[in-house]
């Protein structure tokens, strides 16, 4: 994403504040866009349909479309990481018309995975053939965009990426709103997937369109899932524990109400947590925008020096400029990102209000604000780890976080009602300051590892 960073920055150099939102709103979109674009979707489709469709029907829709994008994100797990590593090193050898085909690889070999699992689940949901249907094609668009999501990172026409969500977002809205009223859960489902269609097909456009390709299919990716085995598992572990409390609440008894077969929803827990992720999206944008680039002229400078065998005391110097950029960039998200937490929480019962939710679970809404403030320091901090090659550290700091995250909402759930939200709070804070122990000191003998575990290779 640093790639796509640059070209972001480009828009701040203007020094106004118009350009100012303007960067940090695409920022946004493009590390945000699929989570926020389904949260705004799904609210605003919920109210405009909520006179036109029975509350049940609405309910399975929301508790359905909330499975399919955790699912399909768990499921995409093991190909987001690997096939990111992949594209780099294929961009890094200036090798770029191996980026479409790989795109079509994985999306085939996704989409595969998806409608099987999709299949099974619709079987088991016992839903309509017309619904059945357009939920597996659901699931498989999901799949696609996190996909296309890891190829257009390297594409120059960012604005390309919001228009795809802000298009697709409005016909999901439209004809999610029209076939709903006609049809119900069907309708709701059909309209919602037409707009992620159309997601996916902007994407590809673009993809197809800014690289050059060869006119076949390659699977070459496929390799580096035996080379670069734990970035699978790193993955796969993250997003477990992104959902890991969501589904300890869903599918424990006194916390969840059966929906429809096997879909369960926690009304006490669901959307105070879902809204919370709201407030993760500013720190990721500055991230993306300002910090991750910063980051990588060290970064590069630091091996560059070392291929070009400067001295020793250069390369101390590279290494603490390393480091205080990460103190400065760090220091500058905790400000923001502490602000608008404290913001948050003071202004929540208002934005309860301002929904018409009742207060009854403010309490877990304030929990999870502080705590989706730590998941975006812990998600920082996992991919800076992945930058210096650090696979075992950030493997523990993955584990770390689903085994406690499930664990930590267990015993929250058995103390009560009170503690609802601890479970991810310190779940993220015991990940954090696992991860942090760990790479402050592979930092502070940053030299040392980088001589004995990198295979040093830079770009100039």
């Amino acid at each position: 994403m640093a790639g796509i960073g640059f070209k972001l920055q480009k828009i701040l150099s203007n020094e106004s504040y118009s350009n100012l939102l303007q960067g940090y709103f695409y920022s946004a979109v493009v590390s945000s866009g699929p989570v926020l674009f389904t949260i705004f979707s799904l609210t605003i489709l919920g109210v405009i349909s909520s006179s036109k469709v029975s509350h049940h029907e609405l309910q399975v829709f929301r508790t359905l479309v909330v499975y399919i994008y955790g699912t399909s994100l768990v499921i995409s797990s093991p190909f987001q990481m690997v096939l990111t590593r992949y594209m780099a090193d294929r961009i890094f050898i200036k090798d770029y018309s191996a980026l479409v085909p790989s795109f079509v690889g994985v999306s085939i070999l996704s989409t595969v995975v998806h409608a099987v699992i999709g299949y099974i689940a619709v079987k088991a949901l016992n839903f309509d053939f017309g619904t059945s249907v357009a939920t597996v094609a659901l699931f498989a668009n999901v799949g696609i965009i996190w996909i296309a999501m890891i190829t257009i990172s390297a594409s120059k026409d960012f604005v390309w990426i919001v228009k795809s969500f802000m298009y697709g977002s409005i016909l999901s809205l439209v004809a999610g709103y029209l076939l709903g009223t006609r049809f119900q859960l069907m309708g709701l489902v059909m309209g919602f997937c037409l707009g992620q269609i159309l997601i996916v097909i902007m994407l590809s456009v673009q993809i197809f369109t800014e690289f050059e390709y060869r006119n076949r299919l390659e699977f070459y990716f496929l390799e580096y899932f035996k080379k670069y085995t734990a970035l699978a598992f790193i993955a796969t572990l993250f997003n477990i524990g992104i959902w890991g409390d969501k589904v300890v609440f869903w599918f424990t008894r006194e916390t969840s109400q059966q929906v429809h077969s096997f879909l369960r929803a926690s009304y006490v827990y669901d959307v105070p947590i879902f809204l919370s992720y709201l407030f993760i999206v500013p720190a990721l944008a500055m991230f993306t925008i300002q910090v991750e680039t910063s980051f990588y002229i060290h970064y590069k400078k630091y091996f560059l020096s070392i291929l070009n065998r400067h001295p020793y005391s250069s390369l101390i110097e590279r290494q603490n400029n390393i480091i205080n950029d990460l103190k400065l960039s760090m220091g500058r998200i905790l400000v923001l990102q502490g602000t608008i937490s404290v913001v948050g929480i003071f202004l929540s019962e208002k934005i309860y209000n301002y929904i018409g939710i009742s207060s009854i679970n403010l309490g877990v809404f304030q929990i999870a604000i502080l705590a989706v403030f730590l998941l975006a320091l812990l998600q920082i901090l996992l991919i800076i780890t992945l930058y210096f090659d650090y696979r075992t550290d950030a493997l523990i700091l993955s584990g770390t976080f689903a085994l406690t995250n499930i664990l930590f909402t267990i015993v929250s759930i058995w103390m009560g009602f009170s503690y609802y939200g601890y479970g991810i709070l310190f779940s993220c804070l015991t990940s954090l300051v696992v991860g942090f122990v760990l790479f402050n000191y592979r930092l502070r003998s940053l030299i040392y590892y980088t001589f004995i575990n990198q295979k040093i290779i830079v770009n100039d």
